[in-house]
Formats: structure tokens, sequence, C-alpha cells
């Protein structure tokens, strides 16, 4: 899934329209749907916002490139 779809799902889930996460989150109604369209990547910070109003955690996982081993 991608940000876009993520955020959609959440919302609905939540039974919240794209008004109230923008406000409950701090952005405007327009970044929530440029968001979920796909018009725009967010940035971190507002991603945080919209994720903390949906009750979601973001989780950063490093990348095995293969090569490299700390054993």
């Amino acid at each position: 899934m991608n940000a876009a779809e993520i955020v959609k799902s959440a919302r609905e889930r939540k039974g919240l329209t794209r008004k109230q996460l923008a406000v409950r989150a701090g952005v405007t109604e327009v970044t929530i749907w440029n968001i979920e369209t796909g018009r725009t990547d967010p940035k971190m910070d507002t991603m945080l916002a919209i994720m903390r109003v949906l009750d979601y955690d973001i989780v950063f996982n490093p990348r095995y490139r293969g090569g490299y081993s700390n054993e």
C-alpha cells in the first residue's frame, strides 16, 4: 500500500470525513484530498500528524542490501 491508500483506508475505517481529519490533524482538506488521490507525497510532519489522528504508528525498518553482516 502507498500513502494514498493507507490514509484513505484508515480515515474511512475511523468514520471520518476528509474535513474532520484535516481539522484534527491541523492541515487543510485540500492536503488530505491531494494525499488520498496521489497528487502529492506528504511531508513527514504532515504524515505523522495525520496518522496520529488515525491511531497509526509509522515504523521505519532497515533494508537488507546484502553483502554485510554484523555476525
